[in-house]
This record gives structure tokens, C-alpha cells and sequence, in this order.
């Protein structure tokens, strides 16, 4: 009898991390990571208690987008195979209303822990968060869901990319970045925009791959999108410049990364992580050669990964050996 009650358990959690495509969360986990490190790195700083409740936030945020997505393209398909044999609800016939309460669940556990994480930091996280969320479910939900139009790729290389990875820094270093001062009647806002703009040029490599990967999932999708009136970029360029933009995605990163040690940002020895060019490369041009989602999607998300590994791997060994 336990038994049966523990897989039951399992085949639900299954089901679940697959509604909530729990695997494609390396996407936020890479920026925050890279984020953290690079707090330490460059300003000697970090707090843990604030990481863990942003670690929480991010997550439980990101599961609950993904969510958004599956509900609403399940709800709104036209195509009658893809809503039943391809989409997560309609192939475990879940119940579309459980969904929705999910989906509310992790949204309010998100706000509830950003929320804490505002009482530790500055009243201006309130903006910040607030236009993350905005973002983030205007990504998915909607009448024009961003995923849906060709600005799928920019907004979340930049809102997962740059932001994750600005919010993770600003989780120690928000009286460094952008802070206010609320003295009577009067509030002062301070702004950093060197540091800012010094945070984009090393988050660069993670836009360039996240944005990747919305892509390469695009590409896959075409004939399923263009059946179910989604018009992505892909639409608009074609697969063959679609493919064009790809490989210059995952160039970019090799490229900001030779540049910020050339220029002293990063340890220069931090250069023999470009073997991982050796490993690389390959996956570009097995996507490049067939674009089908069961088989080669994964190829984006394997370059993804790696690429970021190895970074974040130069600014630990950046720590550990200045």
C-alpha cells in the first residue's frame, strides 16, 4: 500500500515539474549564480539570507510563467493534435482548473518571499519587482502575449539575462546600485549607471545564450506556432536567417568574454576556458543541421549550459585565485 501511495507521489511530481518544465530552469539559476559570484568578485560582498529568498523568488516565479504558457496555449490552440497529444495538460487530461490554482499558488509564494526580500533591502525593489512581473506574466498572458510576437527572444535574454542577473547582484549591493533616501517630505534616489552599464557588458553572455534558446525554440515550433497563430520572429526572418541569428548568439558570448579579459574585467589565464569552444561548437551545427524539438532543441539548452558553466567557473577561480 505505501508503495503504491510513494509512485502515485512520484508520477504526480512527474507530471508537475513537467507542467512547471522544471528542466529548463537552469535559464534563471545560470544569471542568479553568475550574479552572486560576480558580487563577490568585484565587490567583495554577499549576503546569504537574501540569496536564499531570491533563489526562492526567482524560482517559484519562473515555474509559475512556464505554467502561464502550457495553460494558455492549451486554452487557446487551434489545433486540435497539439492540444491533445502534445501539450502537457491535454496529454495527462489534467484538470485545466487545478492548473490555474497552481499557477496562482506559485505567484503568491513568489510575491509573498519578494516581499520579505523588500523589507531587507529598499523600497525601490517594489518597482523593480513589480515591472519583472509585469514582464514576466505579460510574457505569457494576455491579448498580445510577448512570446507570441517577434519580441519573444529580446525580452527574456534581457528580463532573465540582465535582470536575474542585476537583482542577484542587487540582493547585497542595492545601496551600490540604485538606493533612495527618504529624509521629511522629500525622497533622493540614487543611481549608479557606470556600475549598471559595467553590469550589462558582463551579463551580455547570458542575454546572448537565453535569447538562444527562445529562439531554437521558435525555430522547432514553426509549423506548430504558424497552426496555432503564434507569428514569432522566426516567422518574420525565415528559418535560414533564423539559423544566422543563432550562430551569431552563441559566438557573442565567446566574444564579450574575450574582450572583458583583454580588458583586465576578468582574469586573462580565465582564457583557457575557451577549450570549451572544442565541445561547443558541435552543438551549433547539429542544431544548425536539423531543427526538431524531441531530438535537437536540447542542443540549445546543452550550449547554454555549458557556455555559463564555464564562466561562472572563471569568476569563482577569479575569487579563489585574484
Amino acid at each position: 500500500m505505501r508503495g503504491i501511495i510513494l509512485l502515485k507521489i512520484k508520477q504526480k511530481l512527474a507530471i508537475f515539474f513537467e507542467f512547471v518544465e522544471l528542466r529548463t530552469k537552469v535559464a534563471s539559476v545560470f544569471p542568479m549564480l553568475a550574479g552572486f559570484l560576480w558580487t563577490y568578485y568585484r565587490l567583495g560582498r554577499f549576503n546569504w539570507v537574501n540569496a536564499s529568498l531570491f533563489a526562492l523568488a526567482v524560482l517559484s516565479f519562473d515555474m509559475c510563467t512556464t505554467a502561464i504558457n502550457n495553460a494558455v496555449d492549451y486554452h487557446k490552440a487551434v489545433d486540435l493534435d497539439y492540444k491533445t497529444s502534445e501539450n502537457v495538460i491535454g496529454v495527462h487530461q489534467l484538470d485545466f482548473g487545478q492548473m490555474v490554482r497552481i499557477i496562482f499558488g506559485l505567484l503568491a509564494f513568489s510575491v509573498i518571499v519578494s516581499l520579505v526580500i523588500v523589507s531587507r533591502t529598499d523600497v525601490l525593489l517594489l518597482v523593480l519587482g513589480g515591472l519583472c512581473f509585469l514582464i514576466g506574466i505579460g510574457y505569457t498572458y494576455g491579448p498580445m502575449p510577448l512570446s507570441r510576437l517577434p519580441l519573444g527572444e529580446v525580452f527574456s535574454g534581457l528580463t532573465m539575462g540582465f535582470g536575474i542577473f542585476f537583482l542577484a547582484v542587487y540582493m547585497t549591493a542595492y545601496d551600490q546600485l540604485l538606493w533612495s533616501q527618504w529624509t521629511g517630505g522629500m525622497v533622493t534616489i540614487g543611481w549608479n549607471w557606470a556600475l549598471t552599464l559595467e553590469l550589462f557588458c558582463y551579463s551580455l553572455p547570458l542575454v546572448s545564450l537565453i535569447a538562444g534558446i527562445m529562439l531554437a525554440n521558435n525555430t522547432c515550433d514553426l509549423e506548430v506556432d504558424i497552426r496555432n497563430h503564434r507569428f514569432t520572429l522566426v516567422y518574420y526572418l525565415g528559418k535560414a536567417r533564423a539559423l544566422a541569428l543563432y550562430t551569431g548568439l552563441q559566438v557573442l558570448p565567446w566574444l564579450v568574454l574575450l574582450g572583458l579579459a583583454l580588458t583586465g574585467r576578468l582574469p586573462i589565464w580565465g582564457l583557457v576556458t575557451f577549450v570549451g569552444l572544442a565541445l561547443h561548437w558541435p552543438k551549433v551545427l547539429a542544431f544548425r543541421a536539423k531543427q526538431v524539438k524531441r531530438e535537437t532543441f536540447v542542443l540549445s539548452v546543452q550550449s547554454f549550459v555549458l557556455v555559463a558553466s564555464l564562466y561562472c567557473a572563471w569568476l569563482l577561480l577569479g575569487i579563489l585565485l585574484p
